[in-house]
């Protein structure tokens, strides 16, 4: 092999591997939460509201349900004197979603507003792997939209880490 050829070898090496990074870049930049805007939602009363509706979320984690924390977006730091968009007043794993408008209420924004993790390969803590998946069903009917899905009055949500 000559100095060209070699030279040329090294371009192509460094061209794909480049490549390699640009796509996986990309990749986790596709798998991160967008900011929804009714995370930046913060009421002061009911007086407020536009819209008001509940979804009920449940959460199994290897076959042991996980309780949602009761008062989960009712006075934290982003809205100390008030209550987020989408938040809980019981461990029931009911949500209200309450907003001055249209806003769209996703499941994804609850878990960054409960300072969570939930895609296709992550719920909470648990790691999807060749062993476990996540399972995510509406109303008794697989959904693959995850953190994307937008939660509609009376959904049952039920999101489960489990054994393939």
């Amino acid at each position: 092999m000559d100095e060209v050829q070699a030279l040329l070898m090294v371009g192509l090496v460094f061209t794909v591997g480049f490549a390699g990074y640009l796509m996986l870049d990309s990749q986790q930049e596709l798998e991160q939460d967008p900011h929804w805007p009714i995370l930046d939602v913060c009421l002061d009363s009911h007086s407020e509201v536009v819209e008001h509706y509940h979804v009920t979320l449940s959460i199994i984690i290897d076959g042991s349900a996980v309780a949602i924390p009761a008062d989960t977006g009712i006075q934290d730091e982003f809205c100390p004197d008030g209550m987020r968009g989408i938040h809980t007043h019981d461990e029931t794993g009911k949500l209200h979603i309450e907003t001055p408008g249209q806003e769209n209420g996703t499941i994804g924004a609850f878990f960054s507003i409960w300072g969570q993790t939930f895609n296709k390969n992550q719920l909470l803590d648990n790691q999807a792997n060749s062993d476990f998946e996540i399972v995510m069903e509406v109303n008794g009917q697989q959904n693959n939209e995850y953190q994307h899905y937008l939660m509609h009055n009376g959904d049952q949500i039920e999101i489960r880490y489990q054994a393939k």
